[in-house]
C-alpha cells in the first residue's frame, strides 16, 4: 500500500516530463484559455450577476421574481413548448429515420441531404418560408380550402401552433441523425426475424431499438 502511494504523485511527473505531454498542453492552452474567456466566464458572471442586488448586496429576489406572477406563467409556457417540440422532434424523426434506414446507400445519403440542407439555410430565410407556407393565404390553407375542409383557413401563424411547428421543423435534423445512426446500426435481418414471429411494430421498436439502447448502456 505504501509503495502504491508513493508511486502515484509520481506518475503525473513522469507524464509532464515527457516532451510530447508538454507539446500538447502548449498546443491547447490557447484554446483552453478561449473557452475560460469566452464561455466560462461569461456564464459565471451573469449567474453572479442575478445574485446581486440594486445596491451591490446579495439576494435571491430576482429568482424569486421569476418563479411568480406572470414569469411562473411564461416558464411553463415554455417548458410545455419544449415537451411538445421534443415529443414531435422524437415522433417524426423516428419514421424518418426508420424509412430513410431502409433504403439503399445511394438513396439513403441523397434523403439525409434533403433532412440535413434546410438546417443550413439562414434562419430569417427559413422563418418566412414558414410564413409563406403557414399565412392565411398561404400553401397550406389554400390547400386545405380547395379540399373544403371545415373551418379552412386555420391560424397557423403568431400562436403557440405556429411556435411549436418552427422549433420542430429546427430540431428535426438533429433527431434524424441521432436514430438513423443507431438503427442503420441493426442487422435488417433481426427486424425481418421480429415480425416473421409476430411482433408488431411497437413490439420491434421497444425490444430491438430501446432494448439495444438499454443493453449498450449496461455494456
Amino acid at each position: 500500500m505504501a509503495a502504491l502511494t508513493a508511486t502515484a504523485p509520481a506518475r503525473p511527473r513522469k507524464l509532464l516530463a515527457s516532451r510530447k505531454t508538454r507539446v500538447g498542453i502548449l498546443y491547447a492552452l490557447p484554446v483552453v484559455v478561449y473557452l475560460l474567456v469566452l464561455f466560462v466566464y461569461p456564464i459565471f458572471s451573469t449567474l453572479f450577476l442575478s445574485l446581486k442586488n440594486a445596491d451591490g448586496s446579495l439576494t435571491l429576489h430576482w429568482y424569486a421574481d421569476a418563479l411568480t406572477g406572470v414569469n411562473l406563467s411564461v416558464l411553463f409556457t415554455t417548458l410545455r413548448i419544449s415537451a411538445e417540440t421534443a415529443l414531435l422532434s422524437l415522433l417524426f424523426g423516428f419514421v424518418l429515420a426508420n424509412a430513410i434506414s431502409r433504403l439503399k446507400p445511394l438513396w439513403a445519403g441523397l434523403a439525409m441531404l434533403i433532412v440535413v440542407v434546410p438546417h443550413f439555410i439562414s434562419a430569417l430565410v427559413r422563418t418566412y418560408g414558414w410564413m409563406i407556407l403557414l399565412g392565411d393565404k398561404g400553401l397550406v390553407n389554400e390547400t386545405f380550402t380547395g379540399l373544403s375542409v371545415p373551418r379552412a383557413p386555420f391560424q397557423l401563424l403568431y400562436n403557440e401552433l405556429g411556435v411549436v411547428i418552427g422549433t420542430t421543423s429546427m430540431m428535426l435534423p438533429y433527431t434524424v441523425l441521432l436514430l438513423y445512426g443507431v438503427m442503420r446500426g441493426v442487422d435488417r435481418r433481426l427486424l425481418a426475424a421480429a415480425s416473421s414471429m409476430g411482433a408488431g411494430r411497437v413490439t420491434i421498436f421497444r425490444r430491438i431499438y430501446l432494448g439495444r439502447g438499454r443493453g449498450s448502456r449496461r455494456r
